[in-house]
């Protein structure tokens, strides 16, 4: 689903970045935002996408279901407090040792623990402002960065392609042979 999502954004767009990054940082799964925004610098580099719509439509995106995870564990306080997922006790951990900070960090630096950081916020009883002040800093640090990095990969796309169907071809040549060798020891014994 995920090469779906990524060959769609060049034709469908902002709609298709926005619902990629708004379902990831929902926590759900598969969802590739931080490729997504690599791809949709790329494509602002190449003037694909416009700049200014494709930033506004990420941060937005990324904030609204930030905003969304942190109003489900309000609503959810015991129960997700209660859970012990490890993505949760990492983020309930760097919350408490952190402090606000940890929303900020959790929106680039430990990307994996946002959407459970927005769930332990909630929960925790973060004052909503504070949530939304240091979220809305993160998610700009984040989307920057990522456009910016995408976009300096711009002129590399075709030497990139090229290099991973090598790397895909060596990895299945390499993946028969340890197959092969596999079954040769076993028939011996």
């Amino acid at each position: 689903m995920s090469e779906t999502l990524l060959a769609a954004l060049p034709s469908l767009g902002l709609p298709v970045l926005a619902l990629v990054i708004g379902l990831g940082a929902l926590g759900v799964p598969m969802m590739p935002a931080s490729l997504m925004l690599l791809v949709a610098g790329t494509l602002v580099a190449a003037g694909d996408l416009p700049l200014l719509p494709t930033a506004a439509t990420a941060l937005s995106a990324a904030f609204l279901s930030d905003n969304l995870g942190y109003a489900l564990g309000r609503g959810a306080r015991g129960s997700v407090l209660d859970r012990r997922s490890a993505a949760l006790v990492q983020a309930q951990t760097l919350l408490h040792r952190r402090g606000a900070v940890a929303v900020f960090l959790s929106r680039w630096l430990f990307a994996p623990l946002g959407p459970p950081m927005n769930l332990i916020a909630g929960a925790a009883g973060m004052r909503w402002r504070r949530f939304l002040l240091w979220d809305f800093a993160g998610e700009i640090v984040w989307v920057s960065s990522y456009m910016t990095l995408g976009a300096g990969f711009a002129p590399f796309v075709p030497q990139i392609s090229d290099m991973a169907g090598t790397l895909t071809w060596l990895f299945a040549c390499l993946a028969v042979a340890w197959l092969s060798w596999r079954m040769l020891r076993r028939r011996q014994r």
